[in-house]
């Protein structure tokens, strides 16, 4: 399942978005016999079976490095990129959980295989294409900063905030975890 996935979205999306494949993908958790969100009283994680992963990062054949927890929000070649391998991601595996899920997940994308009874999977934040994603990165970017190609980037590492929506009843802006303020996962 891993390997379609990086095969048929990862790749190809890196091809996309920077013109090159994807050398490595770090993992930050694997085998780890635990509950959820690592709280004792949770039910047993998926990470327990061995059935899990989290990726935070991705490099690539010129040697740059995309993190999950920078890239999220960062350029829009870099949302593009990481909203397209998650929207990929919900449709290839049972519960996928990104920046924007919850506080346990602003730094990764975890994806599983959990069998549930009722057959139901798990995609949060739900998925939406790099295209989306990217424009509403350039919007934000407009004006901020230096010209990249045709999208306009911020110069500093400062958080421009969420992304503004043309219509704020369509489309939510989810809740940012901040790194330091949860639990480990």
């Amino acid at each position: 399942m891993l390997d379609q996935w990086i095969a048929g979205a990862v790749q190809p999306a890196a091809l996309r978005w920077f013109g090159q494949p994807v050398v490595e993908i770090r993992q930050i958790s694997a085998y780890s016999c635990r509950g959820m969100n690592g709280n004792p009283n949770a039910p047993v994680s998926e990470h327990a079976f061995g059935n899990a992963l989290d990726i935070a990062a991705f490099t690539f054949a010129d040697g740059r490095k995309i993190t999950v927890k920078e890239g999220w929000r960062g350029r829009p070649e870099e949302q593009g990129f990481l909203h397209d391998v998650q929207a990929a991601a919900c449709g290839q595996f049972n519960t996928v959980l990104a920046p924007g899920s919850n506080a346990y997940h602003y730094d990764h994308i975890h994806v599983d295989l959990m069998r549930r009874s009722d057959g139901r999977r798990a995609c949060n934040p739900q998925g939406v294409s790099g295209e989306e994603a990217a424009a509403r990165a350039r919007a934000r970017y407009v004006g901020k900063g230096e010209v990249t190609g045709s999208a306009r980037v911020a110069t500093s590492a400062k958080r421009l905030g969420p992304p503004a929506f043309a219509d704020h009843e369509s489309s939510p802006v989810l809740p940012v975890a901040v790194p330091g303020e949860d639990g480990e996962d």
